[in-house]
């Protein structure tokens, strides 16, 4: 909550800007993770396009170069004794939200700052990806690789290697943390199972930023030791 858009008046959003370009520093936004913009909820979905807009607003005015953002969380219910999503059950209007949704933030952001999609929650879907593939093609969209969620081993997370490979010239952050599959643990590099020497020689050749996304960020050094870049 410390960084969201309302907290930053005019004057500090432009003192942020020069004091950025003054000192060669580079800022990339993530945006707030509550926001589901395929939501069936349409106020919902709306109003996390209004909130998406803020933070591309916020974004412009500091000079940042990049916002990261999810699509949402898909919502399980019950149906026949098994747990299932609701996309699933309705994946017309699925598509339907998420392609207006996309449409209208990439619109809003074009000339202004580069929107980049993660690989989190609904991203690796079948149907989501018919999508996401639309928009990148078409050189709106981009794209955030985390390789802690590359790793996960459960759906709809698992190896999305093969996607990724196909679109690396539309990445533009990667995030790099570890884990040992089972969860999102978001450890320093080194202390889960990733082979990063096998990702290393093709995250060094992207034109991408590259995030060690760690807590507290003084393990972040950790990583760039046990990387030994």
């Amino acid at each position: 909550p410390t960084f969201y858009p309302e907290k930053y008046t005019r004057k500090e959003r432009e003192k942020i800007a020069k004091y950025s370009r003054g000192n060669n520093i580079t800022i990339l936004l993530h945006a707030p993770e509550e926001t589901s913009i395929f939501s069936f909820l349409d106020d919902v979905r709306k109003n996390s396009i209004k909130i998406l807009k803020k933070v591309i607003d916020f974004g412009y005015d500091i000079g940042a170069k990049v916002i990261t953002f999810h699509l949402g969380l898909g919502i399980p219910i019950s149906s026949k004794g098994k747990m299932i999503y609701i996309n699933k059950l309705y994946p017309n209007q699925f598509v339907s939200n998420l392609e207006d949704s996309l449409s209208e933030l990439l619109n809003y952001a074009n000339g202004k700052i580069i929107l980049s999609l993660e690989n989190v929650g609904n991203f690796g879907e079948p149907e989501t990806k018919d999508v996401i593939k639309k928009f990148l093609d078409d050189n709106q969209l981009y794209l955030t690789w985390d390789l802690g969620h590359n790793n996960l081993k459960y759906k709809p997370h698992q190896k999305q290697d093969e996607f990724f490979m196909e679109y690396l010239h539309k990445i533009r952050c990667c995030h790099l943390h570890d884990n040992h599959g089972d969860r999102d643990e978001h450890l320093p590099i080194g202390e889960g199972e990733i082979d990063f020497n096998y990702y290393l020689p093709i995250l060094v050749n992207l034109d991408a930023y590259l995030i060690f996304e760690v807590r507290p960020k003084e393990l972040a050094l950790n990583c760039l030791k046990n990387l030994n870049i």
